[in-house]
């Protein structure tokens, strides 16, 4: 009986930590979506896709650290090593969200704004799993 209460412990923070990603990732997501909107026509795929995504992992990196993995150490050597594990990880994840954006707008004929969709939606869970068993360990 004392396990199975761990583990619907365990199951349930999981789930609220799963929550939180999502709720971190959909406000810096509806950032970098707007920004992408506002910009695409006006500066060009490539460089609306880049200001979104900066802006998004702006607000994403202390969302993420702070209230998903509720990781609180703030050390210098700490939060430098987190914080270029996370741009390493947003460097792979920009440069396959571009790849994947003009393939789907080249070979599926997608709109530009489609295929953003597409393309955020399959790094959610890559980028969740990647910061939860690299970045901030939890």
């Amino acid at each position: 009986m004392k396990s199975l209460s761990i583990r619907n412990l365990i199951e349930k923070a999981v789930s609220l930590q799963f929550s939180r990603y999502l709720m971190v990732g959909i406000t810096a997501w509806v950032i970098d979506f707007a920004v992408f909107v506002v910009c695409h026509s006006i500066v060009g795929i490539v460089w609306a896709q880049t200001a979104a995504r900066v802006s998004g992992a702006l607000v994403a990196f202390a969302g993420h650290k702070v209230f998903v993995y509720k990781n609180r150490n703030f050390a210098r050597h700490a939060l430098g090593k987190q914080f270029l594990s996370y741009l390493l990880l947003w460097v792979f994840s920009y440069l396959l969200s571009i790849g994947c954006i003009i393939l789907f707008i080249d070979v599926l004929g997608l709109e530009p704004v489609a295929a953003k969709l597409v393309t955020e939606i399959i790094l959610v869970g890559i980028n969740y799993i990647t910061m939860k068993r690299l970045i901030f360990l939890s």
